[in-house]
C-alpha cells in the first residue's frame, strides 16, 4: 500500500543498519514520510441522534470510511488491467467501514475490490464498442498467478466470497466471467473449508446490468443480498468494547464488558465489475449496510435513517474519489448511492462523466501512467539514489564478488521460427512436426516462439477488423504438435503463454509447464510497419474508399 516506497527505500535501507539509539535519533527528525493513496472521510453523528437504546451519552459518535489503494499494480484505467505474475491485480482497494460510539464501542467491516485476476488487456477507443478486451494468456499459464492472488487474500482475511458483477449480455465481459469461473473451480482453496464450515473460496455471479433493468432500476441491485446473506452471517464483523460499555446477552440481560475484542471478522467479500468502480462501489455500499444492520440487530436496535444517510453519503464520496484516481472522473450512478434514486440531474451528470472519461482515457492517461511509473520506480532507465554507507558498501561488494558461492545461473534453450502460410487455412490437424521438432534430443526447448505471416488475406475488411479465428487455429496446431511429442517422450507439456496478431502477422509463445513459475513480467506491443510501401498505400486507399465513399 506504500506509494513512496521506491523513493524512501535508500533511507530505509540506511536506517536498517543503524543502532537503536541512532534509529531513534533519525526518526526524531521526521524525515521519513509514508504515503498511501485512496480515500478517508468521517461524519459526526450528534449525541441527540439515538443510535443504540441502551447507550445514554453526551458525546457524538463517528462514522468513517477508509480506502487504501494498492501500489503493486498501479495505473490508469486502460493502462492497468488484470493480474501480474506475483498475484497483484489492478485497482485493488481495501475499504473499511468504522463506527465508533462512546463510551467505547467500535464496529469495523472490511471489503476489497480488484480487477478480474487473469491476464487481460483493453484498448482505448472513442466509442464503447471500440474498447475491445483481449485475454493475453491461456488458462494453464494463468492459474499459478490466480492461485497466488487468492492465497494472499486467504492469508490476510480468511475465507473469500467473490461477487462478480460482469454482464452476461456483453460478449467480452461474458468471456472474462467464464474464464474467472474456470479458475475458481480449479483453485485449491475451492476444495477446502474454513471456520464455521464455510468454503474458503466461493463465488456469486450477479449480472448487475441485467438485474437493474426495468421499472425498479438500480433499486433491484438489493437482490444481491439474498445471494450473499449466508457468507455475511458467517464472516461476522469486528467489534470491541471497553470496560464502561455494556452489551446484551441473548436473553436481554445487560453484561458489563472489560476492554476486549468481542468479535473478529472471519472472511471478506471481493467485489469486481469491469473497472471495479461504479457497479462495484454501489454493491459494496449494500454489503457495508448489511454488516451495519447485523451489528445493530445484535445490539437490539435497528439501523436508523440518520446513520443510513451518512453511510450512503460516505460511500458515494468514496466511489467518486476512487473513480477519479483510476478513470479521471467521479463514479457513475453515484446519485443513486447518495440519494437512493436516479434523478434527471444525476443522469445528465453521468453523461458528462462518460464524455470526460473518453477524453481522459485517450489523451491524458498515458502521461498520468508515466508519472505513476516514475513515482514507483518502474521506468527502465531509473536508478535509485545511493547513500554512502561504508560498512554496508564493503559487505555488498564482497557479497557480489563471491556471488558464485551462493547463487547459480542456468542456460535455457529457446526455439524460434517463422512461417509464411500464404493465407492457407489448413486446420488444427495439420502436422508441424517436421518444422517444429526436427531433432530435439534430450534437451527440450523451454520456450517455443512461433511466428506466422499472412495467416489472413490482406483485404480492407481484415485490416479494419482482423478475425482472430485463424490465429487460434494455428495456435491449436502448434500446441497439439508440441504436446503430442511431449506425451510420447514423457516430458512436461507446453502451454500457451501469450499470443498476438497484427492483421496477417502473428506471434505465439509456448512455454514448458514446469518453468511457468520462473517467468514474470510478460508484456507485448505491436507496431504497424511495412516492407512494401506501395502495397500498403494501395490497401489503405481501398480501405478509405470503402469507409468514406466518394
Amino acid at each position: 500500500m506504500l506509494w513512496n516506497s521506491y523513493m524512501i527505500h535508500p533511507l530505509l535501507l540506511f536506517r536498517s543498519h543503524l543502532s537503536p539509539s541512532e534509529k531513534q535519533q533519525l526518526d526524531s527528525c521526521q524525515i521519513l514520510t509514508c504515503v498511501i493513496r485512496g480515500f478517508s472521510s468521517t461524519l459526526t453523528i450528534p449525541a441527540s441522534v439515538p443510535i443504540l437504546p441502551h447507550l445514554k451519552t453526551r458525546y457524538p459518535s463517528t462514522l468513517s470510511i477508509i480506502s487504501r489503494q494498492s501500489s503493486r499494480r498501479a495505473g490508469t484505467r486502460f493502462n492497468s488491467r488484470g493480474i501480474d505474475d506475483d498475484g497483484n491485480v489492478a485497482n485493488y482497494v481495501e475499504t473499511e467501514t468504522v463506527l465508533w460510539m462512546p463510551p467505547g464501542i467500535t464496529f469495523s467491516y472490511v471489503q476489497v475490490r480488484g480487477s478480474v485476476p487473469i491476464f487481460w488487456e483493453q484498448a482505448t477507443g472513442f466509442l464503447p464498442g471500440q474498447q475491445k478486451i483481449d485475454v493475453t494468456r491461456s488458462s494453464e499459464a494463468t492459474q499459478h498467478a490466480f492461485d497466488k492472488h487468492f492465497e494472499g487474500l486467504e492469508l490476510e482475511y480468511g475465507a473469500i466470497h467473490v461477487v462478480n458483477l460482469l454482464s452476461e449480455l456483453k460478449p467480452a465481459e461474458s468471456e472474462l466471467s467464464a474464464k474467472y469461473r474456470e479458475h475458481i473451480r480449479k483453485s485449491p482453496l475451492n476444495q477446502r473449508k474454513g471456520l464455521s464450515d464455510h468454503a474458503l473460496l466461493r463465488a456469486t455471479e450477479f449480472d448487475f446490468h441485467a438485474e437493474t433493468r426495468g421499472p425498479l432500476g438500480y433499486g433491484a441491485s438489493t437482490l444481491v443480498k439474498h445471494e450473499i446473506s449466508h457468507s455475511m452471517d458467517g464472516f461476522a464483523f469486528f467489534l470491541s468494547e471497553n470496560g464502561s460499555a455494556i452489551r446484551f446477552s441473548n436473553e436481554g440481560q445487560a453484561l458489563p464488558m472489560g476492554s476486549s475484542t468481542v468479535l473478529q471478522q472471519e472472511g471478506v467479500f471481493r467485489t469486481n465489475c469491469l473497472d471495479c468502480l461504479d457497479r462495484t462501489n454501489h454493491v459494496q455500499n449494500i454489503i457495508s449496510s448489511m454488516a451495519l444492520e447485523s451489528f445493530f440487530l445484535q445490539q437490539g436496535a435497528t439501523l436508523g435513517p440518520d446513520v443510513q444517510l451518512r453511510h450512503s453519503t460516505l460511500w458515494a464520496d468514496n466511489g467518486d474519489a476512487l473513480s477519479k484516481i483510476y478513470a479521471g472522473t467521479g463514479a457513475l450512478k453515484s446519485s443513486f448511492t447518495r440519494h437512493g434514486k436516479m434523478s434527471i440531474a444525476g443522469a445528465l451528470a453521468d453523461a458528462r462523466k462518460t464524455a470526460t472519461r473518453l477524453y481522459v482515457n485517450n489523451f491524458s492517461d498515458k502521461a498520468r501512467q508515466k508519472t505513476i511509473d516514475l513515482l514507483l520506480g518502474r521506468l527502465t532507465d531509473q536508478r535509485t539514489v545511493h547513500l554512502y554507507d561504508p560498512v554496508n558498501d564493503l559487505v555488498s561488494t564482497e557479497l557480489n564478488r563471491r556471488a558464485s558461492e551462493y547463487s547459480f545461473t542456468k542456460s535455457i534453450k529457446i526455439w524460434t521460427g517463422t512461417f509464411n502460410v500464404n493465407g492457407q487455412h489448413l486446420g488444427a490437424d495439420v502436422d508441424l512436426t517436421a518444422w517444429l521438432l526436427p531433432e530435439l534430443g534430450t534437451n527440450d526447448p523451454m520456450i517455443f516462439a512461433v511466428g506466422f505471416q499472412e495467416i489472413v488475406t490482406l483485404s480492407p475488411q481484415q485490416i479494419m477488423s482482423t478475425d482472430p479465428s485463424t490465429r487460434k487455429t494455428w495456435e491449436a496446431a502448434v500446441g497439439k504438435c508440441l504436446n503430442s511429442s511431449a506425451r510420447s517422450r514423457g516430458t512436461a507439456k507446453y502451454v500457451l503463454l501469450r499470443s498476438g496478431q497484427l492483421v496477417g502477422a502473428a506471434l505465439v509463445v509456448f512455454v514448458r509447464e514446469d518453468v511457468l513459475k520462473e517467468i514474470k513480467n510478460v508484456e507485448g506491443s505491436v507496431k504497424k510497419v511495412s516492407d512494401n510501401f506501395e502495397s500498403t498505400a494501395a490497401c489503405l486507399t481501398s480501405v478509405t474508399r470503402q469507409v468514406f465513399p466518394v
